[in-house]
């Protein structure tokens, strides 16, 4: 990293200088500057998970930041959302996690103290020779984890949203045939023998005929004879016509009878059944 890369560390580590004890402090000291550079702002120490109003944000390190040399706790906000940072000195090597309260996304990483703090006084670039390390795992493993995670779910909320169509935007079900035309396939402005059984297909019983096939509008056994025919008749209805016959036209009615055989079961005419 450049020289201008540490703007601001020596500074915001000359206001502390005075009161670090342990190369944990200095550790800690630093994850605060990069934080700080990376427009988090400090509201206090603690891990209380609530943000009032009241609370001042700004750049330095709280009072009583280091009153604890083995655990760490500080509070920041950055655009509005409250992060708590956490520290532990664990015989020799600092685990250091930040937790986005609302998400609950955390991410951390760990340093071995003595090989990357050489001193408690002087110099923050000579005390953490290299620093460029230090911050380079502060920046991939405690910063980027907590934003990418922020970011992937609000893109995987956005793609469920975005993968939910509007009810009316919807392909129709294929179980829906749509508006029944007397002796015509839907959609279709010619007569179609392919209408036939439709209806029987359609739970909803709105597409077209059943197994036998109707002529438009319906079966009328009288034809264009103005009066009405035998009694029981309904115009259109499936049946075989029955009773005498009419004018000089003896095959209006063949039966004077319904046909009992209008629908024979398969092999009705084997001799062995």
């Amino acid at each position: 990293m450049a020289e201008s890369d540490y703007f601001g560390l020596e500074l915001l580590y000359k206001t502390v200088e005075g009161i670090v004890q342990t190369k944990s402090d200095v550790l800690i000291a630093v994850v605060h500057w990069y934080l700080i550079k990376n427009s988090f702002r400090n509201v206090g120490i603690g891990d209380d998970k609530t943000l009032s109003d009241s609370e001042e944000s700004n750049e330095l390190l709280p009072d009583g930041w280091n009153s604890n040399p083995l655990s760490y706790a500080l509070r920041y906000v950055n655009n509005g959302q409250l992060y708590i940072l956490h520290g532990i000195d664990s015989e020799g090597t600092m685990i250091v996690n930040l937790l986005q309260v609302k998400t609950l996304n955390v991410s951390n990483t760990t340093f071995q103290i003595d090989d990357t703090v050489k001193a408690v006084k002087g110099s923050v670039t000579t005390l953490i020779s290299e620093l460029s390390t230090v911050l380079d795992r502060i920046r991939t493993q405690l910063l980027v984890p907590v934003f990418e995670s922020n970011k992937k779910d609000g893109g995987t909320q956005t793609a469920q949203t975005s993968k939910e169509p509007d009810r009316t935007e919807r392909e129709p079900s294929s179980l829906l045939i749509g508006p029944r035309l007397p002796g015509r396939l839907p959609g279709s402005g010619t007569l179609g023998v392919g209408s036939v059984g439709r209806g029987d297909l359609d739970p909803f019983g709105r597409g077209g005929g059943g197994m036998l096939f109707e002529p438009p509008g319906g079966f009328n056994p009288l034809g264009n004879l103005r009066f009405p025919g035998p009694p029981g008749n309904i115009p259109g209805a499936r049946f075989d016509p029955f009773g005498p016959a009419v004018g000089n036209n003896p095959r209006l009615f063949r039966n004077p009878d319904p046909n009992p055989d209008h629908m024979p079961p398969p092999g009705y005419d084997d001799m062995f059944m």
